[in-house]
């Protein structure tokens, strides 16, 4: 009978069958293991002394070396199963978080720019940026360049987000927008996740601590969470927000669905999306016109 071990394959009786010639041919047989039903016939009845085989047969001289070889594989073999897992939507996830990360950035450091402006100088810099005009300054030039470069790079990595989202999930870029269908994969944690939500959490992804309070009785129910920046949803007047964020979470839904399991865009969702709407808007103008 032969025994599987990560250096090769050893029979019992006959001494080794072959032994596998480095680190990649090591790996490899691993994950081919891994990913085929072993043979029962090659699995022993009980856990042999691999240390010792690994002497007897010659691959290794000493404890000292087999630990030393058997880290060394450990080690690559680790590696390996981490770079499979680096995906485009993963790629994708970080860049959303970065992206998020740089307006936290340029926006915190437009508030210390404005007030240290402030301090040094009266007047107000009218009909140019406030890190533009300051670039050259003496005491916030420093500053003021570095919001200008962290502006570029928020620029460069929201085009980087664009692409990215509009491959991975172009159905739901469409009816979205590229940034806020973005923002859902990575709110949600991955889009097959998302793909397997009710509208009704797409509808109020994002106000969490809203829903929350409201189930303990102390909010009224969130009609929107970050699908409000939306044009459909931001533009719409407050009393039919409501309606518009559910009839939008719904082509929503629908659209990270297609996504996920390999269905072709269609125009057909945003035409019905936009027949919704329409329809919403003339119900809310029609209830508000006076009686006759």
């Amino acid at each position: 009978m032969q025994i599987v071990t990560w250096f090769g394959r050893i029979g019992q009786e006959s001494g080794p069958v072959r032994q596998a010639e480095n680190i990649d041919a090591m790996i490899g047989d691993l994950l081919a293991l891994d990913a085929l039903d072993t043979d029962p016939a090659i699995i022993p009845p009980s856990q042999p002394d691999l240390r010792a085989l690994a002497k007897e047969c010659g691959f290794v001289a000493d404890d000292k070396e087999y630990n030393a070889r058997l880290r060394e594989v450990a080690l690559a073999l680790v590696h390996r199963r981490l770079s499979s897992l680096v995906t485009a939507e993963q790629d994708l996830l970080q860049a959303v978080e970065a992206l998020d990360n740089l307006n936290q950035a340029v926006n915190l450091l437009d508030e210390r720019l404005y007030e240290w402006s402030r301090l040094r100088r009266q007047e107000i810099v009218h009909g140019k940026d406030l890190a533009q005009a300051l670039c050259e300054d003496e005491a916030t030039g420093i500053l003021a360049r570095t919001i200008l470069s962290l502006r570029e790079s928020r620029s460069s990595m929201e085009k980087e987000v664009i692409d990215a989202v509009q491959t991975i999930a172009p159905s739901l870029s469409g009816l979205a927008g590229p940034v806020l269908a973005a923002r859902l994969i990575s709110r949600s944690g991955s889009l097959h996740r998302l793909a397997e939500l009710p509208s009704s959490s797409i509808q109020v992804m994002g106000a969490e601590k809203s829903l929350f309070k409201h189930l303990n009785g102390h909010a009224p129910s969130p009609k929107h969470g970050i699908i409000y920046r939306h044009p459909a949803v931001i533009g719409a007047p407050k009393k039919l927000r409501g309606k518009v964020s559910r009839a939008l979470a719904g082509k929503l839904a629908i659209a990270a669905r297609l996504d996920a399991y390999g269905g072709s865009p269609t125009p057909d969702i945003k035409a019905d999306l936009d027949r919704r709407l329409a329809d919403i808007r003339k119900r809310g103008r029609n209830a508000h016109r006076p009686k006759s």
